[in-house]
């Protein structure tokens, strides 16, 4: 989606704004009074196609919106890849998904997908996204009355919002995402905090009952590893073969483990395999690779049953975060300022390079040097392995075991 953004985002913001420039003349000519966007907010729609931890992080101004019009409906739309989580998120009322596999099935679904949408007469759109032109399109289509949504100068998006809001790039997303209630008169939240999915107990005893049938133990400390970091850029993940030293020197180093659970989406399973091929047959019985295997039901059952997450920077970093369960993390491209965990709970590994981080909105969040990061590069092993020791004493309640000794008597 990244790709046709690039291709067709600025062709067709063009057109919309030709299309709508007539209107919006005549609107400077009105005499002041009651605005069109004014009335009474019944339906509400929300954009986010991508990004899992985005979504998470975004689930305060959701409780913010349905607290401020609790009559009203909110509609999340958002690519399938996401539709699990957001059926799972409160203050969520209807869900519309949007294909992500193949350019062609895409394109094909956008008329449907705007019909759709301007039957349900939405009376605010707010998009969340801060740089992908294609989500201001679609929030402009819907045709609803009143269009909140970020402006950045440098990626001009054909002014086709009613209420454009300056994204601050320096602020993390979690708060700068708050600025979009700011024009609807709703003050946000002081300490924003990403509400997990929900989950009845019912479906909770199942996902554990499945993770049993997966080979996840019942009893023992576990360790959940993630090696990946999504295709949006692979430049965020710590070499395969560090994570995989990491696992070996772990129980004696670190903390005492049962079981390192490796975890990963189905495309990501060769990426897992490639860093189980490089640990050592001693440790590798402790090893569990679940990569492609779990739902994220599932996935946050066994999160919750871990005592850490070791991860790049990425959506189960987040997923863990709002269920309350500590994290080591890695980061490089994106600044952990911005997307990283918030708390005393959260171990985050950041060593600054030169050029890091790279991704912003002035560059699609692409990273600049093609696979070859420097910036995670530089995280040494044994750093990770010397403050995650700490770490997993002083507020984890880890530590390796102790060693056996034996009186010897002459």
């Amino acid at each position: 989606m990244i790709r046709l953004d690039a291709v067709l985002g600025l062709p067709l913001c063009l057109v919309a704004f030709a299309l709508g420039l007539p209107r919006r003349l005549l609107a400077r000519r009105r005499l002041p009074g009651r605005r069109p966007e004014d009335g009474p907010v019944r339906r509400i729609l929300v954009v986010k196609f991508l990004g899992m931890g985005s979504i998470l992080l975004a689930t305060p101004l959701l409780r913010r919106l349905a607290a401020a019009h609790p009559d009203a409906r909110i509609t999340f739309l958002t690519l399938e890849s996401n539709g699990e989580l957001v059926r799972r998120l409160d203050w969520v009322d209807d869900i519309v998904v949007v294909p992500k596999s193949g350019i062609l099935r895409l394109l094909a679904s956008v008329p449907r997908l705007l019909l759709a949408l301007r039957r349900e007469r939405f009376d605010l759109a707010v998009d969340l996204e801060f740089y992908s032109r294609l989500s201001n399109l679609v929030s402009w289509g819907s045709g609803a009355r009143r269009r909140l949504g970020f402006f950045v100068r440098a990626r001009w998006r054909g002014s086709l919002l009613t209420d454009p809001v300056y994204f601050n790039p320096t602020l993390p997303y979690a708060d700068a995402v708050l600025a979009l209630l700011r024009p609807l008169g709703v003050e946000p939240p002081a300490a924003p905090r990403p509400s997990p999915p929900r989950a009845t107990p019912d479906e909770r005893a199942a996902a554990a009952q499945r993770l049993v049938t997966l080979g996840v133990p019942e009893e023992g400390t576990l360790v959940v590893v993630n090696v990946n970091a999504s295709d949006l850029c692979v430049e965020r993940r710590w070499p395969g073969e560090r994570f995989a030293r990491l696992v070996e020197r772990f129980p004696a180093e670190v903390a005492a483990v049962d079981r390192f659970v490796f975890i990963g989406a189905p495309s990501e399973t060769s990426v897992v395999q490639s860093v189980l091929d490089g640990v050592a047959p001693a440790a590798l019985p402790t090893c569990l690779d679940l990569s492609g295997r779990t739902s994220l039901l599932e996935l946050m059952v066994l999160l919750e049953r871990s005592a850490l997450l070791v991860t790049n920077d990425s959506g189960p970093m987040h997923l863990a975060a709002a269920l309350g369960v500590p994290t080591v993390s890695f980061f490089g491209p994106e600044t952990p300022t911005l997307y990283g965990p918030r708390g005393d709970d959260h171990l985050v590994f950041y060593e600054g390079h030169w050029c890091s981080p790279c991704l912003s909105v002035y560059n699609a969040k692409i990273a600049m040097c093609h696979g070859q990061n420097e910036c995670m590069r530089r995280i040494q092993l044994d750093d990770v392995v010397a403050r995650s020791a700490r770490f997993c004493r002083e507020r984890v309640g880890l530590a390796p075991p102790r060693p056996v000794v034996t009186e010897w008597t002459p």
